[in-house]
């Protein structure tokens, strides 16, 4: 029988790479470019990503310090954000609190992806599970985002492998 997370994992690891593989190639200058004055920049989208990932963890029952804690205090538009980290630094942070969710969704069972959320999200199931599943969904459509803009740039469309 699979785990009970084992659908979580897997969603939430494939987005592990396409979240790399939206950066590929990319510099921090090309991570920066904003195609319009309303539109954000993949770094921008990033560095929310990381942030949201580590909720996620959080929010799973594990715990890792976010290196982008104080640079994203109070922030909630691009224009609010002071300066960015190099990429190289945003990658490594997605990275190792991938690593970190994936370890902490392998030790989730039935009963603690049943238990009711302790936050509400806009899906039609008040449990944990359906809380990462919101999550999930989240990283997502942000993923797509980067991946647009990417094209956007004139880089190769992101890949799957």
């Amino acid at each position: 029988m699979p785990h009970p997370a084992h659908v979580l994992r897997t969603g939430f690891r494939l987005h592990t790479r396409l979240f790399l593989n939206s950066l590929e190639e990319m510099d921090d200058d090309a991570a920066r470019t904003r195609p319009g004055e309303r539109t954000n920049s993949i770094a921008f989208i990033a560095l929310h990503l990381v942030d949201v990932r580590h909720f996620t963890l959080e929010y799973a029952g594990g715990a890792m310090a976010n290196p982008f804690t104080e640079l994203l205090a109070g922030i909630s538009a691009i224009d609010d954000l002071p300066m960015y980290p190099p990429l190289d630094e945003i990658r490594g942070a997605w990275s190792s609190v991938s690593a970190s969710l994936d370890a902490r969704l392998g030790e989730l069972d039935g009963d603690a992806l049943a238990a009711t959320s302790p936050q509400r999200y806009p899906v039609d199931d008040p449990t944990v599970a359906g809380g990462l599943t919101f999550l999930l969904s989240h990283e997502a459509y942000h993923i797509g985002q980067m991946a647009l803009l990417r094209k956007h740039l004139g880089f190769p469309a992101m890949t799957y492998r």
